[in-house]
């Protein structure tokens, strides 16, 4: 098993790695980073696997619009989540129609990237996990049907705060994979849910734009939000329509969002601004330290103060 890595034009080869059958390892987890740098284009791969499971993230930045060949010698199945940029997916061996994933969009297909073009124009930052079938199907009961998962969708916020917690981990050894394992599990204990639920129900574009805008509005402003009911009457839309079209297009309730958002901000205050507990608790809304520090556990398992010591 392995993946390659080349410049398109010139075959020239960038990077590539192999690795045991289904990913089998001696140890808890193997890792390998790498950086790739000349006066065209910059590259950052950061692998981890273990039996059954491939995570990659990678982040390529062109100075001008270049093609890739991605080539791997196992297909397996593809959950592949686009961070920032664009990326643009074609086939290798046949003229069709390239696959567009944007920032905060998802593809699920078998063999994602096996033999594959891809276009990079600017910078392009993208989550790939791979499991091969044998290990989708002992913890899924079944096999894998790529008719059900075959599309590009945006993900909903859980699904973000699932893979930004992959990409995120702190933990090491036994800890990192039992953690990365723990939330593969959840990722495919979501899409058969999702394949298992009946269709939604319809919204008027114009009511999609307007629960778009209110999106925007929890987003900017966490510490004073409006309630519902002003929420609504800032977009010019019934509390009703808000509340059910909410959760429909972004998987929240408003405050379920809001919480998310504050949560994420706190977090990136806390680890990336090395700010204080009662300044980060200010920034993202709540009047009271305890509150925020009792919320912020809850959804991390860990006291926020001990974040920005690391």
């Amino acid at each position: 098993m392995g993946i390659k890595i080349s410049d398109y034009a010139t075959e020239e080869p960038i990077y590539s790695n192999t690795y045991p059958y289904n990913f089998e390892v001696a140890k808890d987890i193997d890792e390998h980073s790498s950086e790739i740098a000349n006066a065209d284009y910059q590259i950052k791969i950061s692998e981890k696997w273990f039996e059954g499971i491939h995570v990659t993230v990678a982040d390529i930045e062109s100075n001008r619009p270049r093609d890739f060949r991605y080539s791997s010698a196992q297909e397996n199945i593809g959950f592949l989540y686009c961070i920032e940029g664009v990326l643009f997916i074609n086939n290798a061996d046949e003229a069709s129609d390239p696959v567009i994933i944007n920032a905060n969009q998802q593809s699920i297909a078998f063999g994602q990237l096996n033999n594959t073009v891809l276009h990079i124009n600017g910078r392009v930052k993208y989550l790939y996990i791979q499991l091969t079938s044998s290990y989708y199907q002992r913890i899924a009961n079944k096999i894998f049907e790529a008719e059900s998962f075959q599309k590009e969708k945006t993900v909903t916020p859980e699904m973000e705060l699932l893979f930004q917690s992959i990409i995120n981990s702190k933990y090491a050894g036994r800890a990192n994979r039992l953690f990365i394992e723990s939330k593969i599990f959840e990722l495919i204990i979501y899409y058969i849910d999702q394949q298992d639920k009946p269709e939604s129900f319809l919204i008027k574009k114009d009511d999609v734009d307007k629960i778009l805008l209110a999106k925007k509005l929890v987003e900017s402003d966490l510490q004073k939000p409006h309630s519902l009911v002003e929420l609504a009457r800032k977009v010019g839309i019934n509390d009703y329509k808000l509340k059910r079209g909410f959760k429909e297009i972004t998987g929240y309730t408003v405050f379920g969002y809001l919480y998310k958002i504050r949560m994420e901000q706190a977090y990136h205050f806390l680890t990336q601004d090395k700010k204080s507990v009662s300044e980060v608790s200010y920034l993202v809304g709540y009047k009271n330290p305890q509150h925020f520090i009792y919320a912020f556990k809850k959804l991390y398992k860990i006291l926020p103060g001990s974040l920005n010591k690391i």
